[in-house]
């Protein structure tokens, strides 16, 4: 009795090691351009010229994330593993870094998987310009029709995943854009209807897509509203061209330090 006992319970574990052996990690796979990416001006540069351990950047094989970026907060306040794939120079419908090229990465690592508990993707901004002409509802139509096959391959090899769409927060304030950010909240209060028209553009492009992927669109206009460029240093969440502010920022143009973690709150309490 005391050996088969003994036999039952070496088969039972013997079953169950390689189970856990091959278990994989909760994990949140991330995608997107710079805004989410949030690479140093440094990192950004190397990777341009090819002075990194990896060579150059490049959305086939790596591009440089900031360390403290939306998405790998929001992943550390939800106790997931960040799978961050998000570069800069993102685009779907134009030439560049095309965003399916992140989905190969990812799906060739197989940080997308049924353990896949969260992914969110923040694109669609650099594909608004340089459209050669075309309407923004044309933009728009473009943009969903080559990103809803891509969201349909992250939902395929990560079929137990919540996905969102995640807005970007407010850039500009009226038409008007703040460059210069000088310190003591003085700063330029430049006119660029081009760039509200590209914001707009950008915001219904990921609405029409969360649609018609049949996934969450994640709003952060609502929170963001007054926290725009031209916003007082301190509560500013979009850095300026060339900024004094108080607030700590990789990229000039980019969503500073204070930006990221109220847009890692907002998707974790999402």
């Amino acid at each position: 009795m005391f050996r088969k006992l003994t036999a039952a319970i070496v088969a039972t574990a013997l079953a169950i090691v390689p189970a856990q052996a091959t278990a994989q990690p909760r994990n949140m796979v991330v995608f997107g351009d710079s805004v989410i990416a949030d690479p140093t001006v440094h990192d950004w540069a190397a990777g341009k010229i090819g002075a990194t351990p990896q060579g150059s950047s490049d959305a086939k094989v790596w591009c440089p994330t900031g360390a403290r970026n939306w998405g790998k907060q929001a992943a550390a306040r939800l106790g997931l593993r960040a799978m961050d794939y998000s570069c800069a120079g993102t685009v779907s419908t134009r030439v560049g870094p095309y965003f399916s090229l992140q989905v190969d990465r990812a799906l060739r690592d197989r940080a997308l998987n049924p353990a896949t508990a969260r992914v969110i993707i923040s694109t669609g901004f650099n594909d608004t310009y340089s459209t050669g002409g075309r309407s923004p509802e044309q933009v728009r139509r473009a943009f969903v029709d080559a990103m809803v096959p891509q969201v349909n391959r992250i939902r395929a090899a990560a079929p137990n995943a919540r996905i969102q769409i995640v807005g970007y927060p407010k850039i500009t304030q009226g038409d008007r854009v703040c460059l210069f950010q000088l310190g003591n909240n003085m700063h330029d209060a430049t006119p660029m209807p081009f760039v509200q028209a590209w914001e707009d553009t950008a915001q219904w492009m990921q609405v029409d897509l969360a649609r018609a992927a049949g996934v969450e669109f994640l709003d952060l206009k609502p929170s963001t509203w007054n926290n725009n460029m031209c916003a007082p240093d301190h509560i500013r969440m979009w850095a300026g061209l060339v900024d004094f502010g108080p607030s700590p920022r990789n990229m000039p143009l980019h969503v500073n330090q204070r930006g990221h973690a109220h847009v890692a709150d907002v998707v974790a309490r999402s």
